[in-house]
C-alpha cells in the first residue's frame, strides 16, 4: 500500500508585482526614516507620495493574480498605506497645530 501525497503543501511563488510593491514600500519607508533621522527641512516628495502610490497600485495588481502567493502584495499595500496615512496625518496635525496668533 502506498501513501498518497497531499498536493496542498506545494509552495506558491510570489507575484512579481507583489514583490515589487513590497520592495518599493520598503525603500520609501527607509527614505522617510532617513529624512526624519537626519532632520531634513524639505522632505523628498518621492519618498512621501510618489513611491507609496506606485507601491499601492502594484500591490493591488499583485492581489488580482490567481494561483500565486499574495503575501508580498499584502505587505506592500500595508506599508504603502501606512506611509500615505502618516504623510497626510502629519500634514494635517502640523497645519492645525500652528498658532497664527500668540
Amino acid at each position: 500500500m502506498e501513501l498518497e501525497m497531499n498536493n496542498k503543501n506545494k509552495r506558491k511563488l510570489p507575484t512579481i508585482s507583489g514583490f515589487l510593491s513590497f520592495l518599493i514600500a520598503l525603500i520609501a519607508l527607509a527614505g522617510v526614516n532617513i529624512a526624519l533621522l537626519i532632520d531634513i527641512d524639505d522632505f523628498p516628495e518621492l519618498f512621501l507620495v510618489q513611491l507609496p502610490i506606485v507601491g499601492f497600485f502594484l500591490g493591488l495588481l499583485g492581489l488580482i493574480t490567481s494561483k500565486r502567493s499574495r503575501l508580498y502584495a499584502l505587505w506592500g499595500i500595508g506599508i504603502s498605506l501606512f506611509l500615505l496615512i502618516f504623510t497626510f496625518l502629519m500634514i494635517g496635525i502640523s497645519w492645525v497645530g500652528i498658532n497664527p496668533k500668540p
